[in-house]
C-alpha cells in the first residue's frame, strides 16, 4: 500500500462525518450564545460577532454538503475561503467599531 500523496484525501468514513457534525453543533451553540448576547446588548459589535460566528457555522455545513457530493470540490474550496474571509472581516469590524466609533460616541456624550 502506498502512502497518500500530498493533497490527497484520506477519509470519507463515519469519523469524518462525526467530526464535522460535532464541529457544527459546537459552533451552533456559540452562535446561539452570540445571538443571545446581541439581543441583550443591542450594539453593533455584538451584531458583527454574531454574524461572524454564523459564517463560522456555515463552514461545517459546506463540508457536509461536499461530503455528500452536493457541492463540488472547487465550490467547496471557494466557499470555505470566502467564509473565512467574511469571518475575519466581521471580527475586525467589530473590534474596530468597539475601539474607535463607540469610544468617540462616548466622548461626545451621545
Amino acid at each position: 500500500m502506498e502512502p497518500p500523496s500530498v493533497g490527497s484525501y484520506l477519509g470519507g468514513g463515519t469519523w469524518d462525518v462525526a467530526a464535522v457534525v460535532l464541529s457544527a453543533v459546537a459552533v451552533a451553540v456559540l452562535c446561539g450564545l452570540a445571538v443571545a448576547a446581541y439581543r441583550q446588548r443591542r450594539t453593533r459589535p455584538y451584531l458583527l460577532i454574531a454574524l461572524a460566528l454564523t459564517a463560522l457555522f456555515a463552514r461545517p455545513l459546506v463540508a457536509l454538503l461536499s461530503g455528500f457530493s452536493l457541492v463540488s470540490a472547487p465550490t467547496h474550496h471557494f466557499l470555505e475561503h470566502a467564509l473565512d474571509t467574511l469571518f475575519v472581516v466581521l471580527v475586525l469590524g467589530a473590534v474596530y467599531y468597539a475601539r474607535t466609533v463607540e469610544k468617540r460616541l462616548d466622548e461626545e456624550g451621545l
